[in-house]
């Protein structure tokens, strides 16, 4: 008669199948109790949204009208996939983040394996429980895909370096760091191949600079050009003037001009990063350092990486880290790529750590409050919250074509929840933006198309000028009262007056 207790084989696979749901539901937890913030979330979901109504996924549009090139469309393909699928939802739209944490954070064990064989899931442990990769998780913007494709073309990078692989297995490696690191060029444009700059100056440093040859394979490449480049060719083959726009607004304005005002002053980066560091890889990094600062005063100097996998780990954090330094703009969420080399240096560093029960309890705690942290989000008011201001437009929006900012920033998560489009315009027209590839309207035209009624959303001064010229237009203009800082008034065009009585 056969036992009913499991094998050790069955236990590990249930372990590891209990493991996976807890890691899903850690990453999914309270993902749709908040509403969309300004501005980034907003935005990102709003172009999703305008892909699927126009069914046109190849030109990113905030409205009919206004083209969005500011970021490559693959992040917008994947919330407007996950909005078909899953509804207009907050949990739908946060859905892709949430399973790039999770691939990232099941990537890191698989590396562990390599990187620190007596912990190998304690990488995976170092990212999942540090603040900014969770927090950054439960926000739409582009950064947490685009650490998954890094990590995962860093990783297999690593993979192909290591011994005991056929020819064959290794050509796949190869094949398949190329194919990610165009995924993440198609995420986020040139800060994609940031980790591939470090990878080919590390190659260089180990093997000399003829070895970076053996990088370049012909299917490599082919998987790059075909993923990283075909939607630019397609664009720029119908629109070449674009190609002006993406080297000198989205290249050099934010390396060198500082035009998007992002702390672009010297100082900049150390008001961005080094809190960012700090508070973002809480709770390990105090850990970490306090046993390099005890291998210090044993050794009289800081350990040297002395074999070759922490040296490529110090260039993808050091070299990408620099050049963002650099760069004249400066974003918190542009160092988590990072956490995950990050990671595996501290996963290095803490590997004698004993998990004690105060550890575990401590740590359990800690999980605890980040999951609690999503849900007070999703409680405590915000400004920035679109889903609150659209539940006090939602009255004043009906049977409104279309919602018009003026001479303010468009709040463009509205059209996620009232399903009408969202513009931005200016009350002159000298306004209008430098360049066609974000154009802000100015208002006489606007008001000159023949689109049905408007909501217009303006500062409450500029509203005698409105008027003024709603009626020169042979336009309605009925103000609707306050609404947070905005005055709101409906614009449509004039009925017609019954006859009166009497007359022939």
């Amino acid at each position: 008669m056969r036992s009913a207790t499991p094998t050790a084989p069955a236990r590990h696979r249930l372990r590891a199948a209990a493991l996976l749901l807890a890691l899903l539901a850690y990453a999914f937890a309270f993902q749709g109790s908040r509403g969309l913030w300004e501005p980034d979330e907003g935005r990102y979901t709003a172009v999703a949204v305008e892909m699927l109504r126009l069914g046109d996924p190849l030109v990113p549009m905030l409205h009919h009208e206004r083209p969005h090139f500011t970021k490559p469309p693959l992040t917008y393909w994947t919330l407007a996939a996950a909005i078909s699928a899953g509804g207009t939802s907050e949990w739908a739209v946060r859905a892709p983040n949430a399973l790039a944490f999770a691939a990232t954070v099941l990537l890191l064990v698989a590396l562990g394996r390599r990187y620190v064989p007596e912990r190998p899931w304690l990488p995976a442990l170092l990212y999942a429980t540090a603040l900014l990769p969770y927090a950054a998780a439960n926000a739409v913007t582009t950064d947490t895909l685009l650490a998954w494709w890094e990590a995962l073309a860093a990783g297999a990078y690593f993979l192909w370096l290591s011994e005991g692989w056929s020819e064959r297995r290794r050509r796949r490696r190869l094949a398949l760091m190329w194919a990610a690191f165009g995924l993440a060029f198609l995420t986020k444009g040139p800060p994609g191949l940031l980790p591939l700059a470090a990878i080919a100056a590390f190659h260089a440093r180990e093997h000399g600079p003829r070895a970076l040859a053996r990088l370049a394979t012909p299917e490599g490449l082919a998987l790059f050009a075909l993923l990283g480049l075909g939607w630019y060719m397609a664009v720029l083959a119908h629109e070449p003037a674009l190609l002006g726009y993406f080297l000198r607004d989205e290249v050099l304005g934010r390396i060198a001009g500082g035009i998007h005002h992002r702390h672009g002053e010297w100082y900049g980066w150390a008001v961005v990063y080094l809190p960012t560091l700090l508070v973002g890889l809480l709770p390990w990094w105090p850990a970490a350092v306090a046993r390099l600062l005890r291998a210090r005063r044993r050794l009289g100097r800081l350990p040297r990486p002395g074999d070759p996998a922490t040296r490529l780990l110090l260039w993808w954090v050091l070299l990408p880290l620099a050049v963002f330094v650099l760069a004249r703009s400066r974003l918190p969420l542009y160092l988590l790529p990072l956490c995950v080399p990050l990671a595996l240096l501290g996963a290095r560093a803490l590997a004698d750590l004993r998990p004690s029960a105060a550890l575990r309890g401590a740590l359990a705690a800690w999980v605890a409050a980040l999951v609690a942290l999503r849900a007070v989000l999703a409680w405590l008011p915000s400004e920035a919250d679109d889903r609150r201001l659209a539940a006090l437009l939602a009255p004043l929006a009906a049977g409104a074509k279309e919602m018009v900012f003026v001479d303010d920033k468009a709040r463009y998560g509205l059209a996620f929840y009232l399903g009408r489009e969202v513009e931005r315009v200016c009350l002159r027209a000298a306004c209008a933006s430098r360049t066609r590839f974000g154009r802000d309207e100015p208002l006489a035209e606007e008001l000159d198309d023949d689109r049905g009624p408007l909501l217009l959303l303006f500062p409450p001064d500029e509203a005698p000028a409105l008027a003024a010229a709603a009626r020169r237009r042979g336009l309605a203009f009925e103000p609707r009262g306050r609404i947070g800082r905005w005055e709101a008034a409906r614009v449509r065009p004039l009925r017609e007056l019954p006859p009166a009585r009497g007359r022939s």
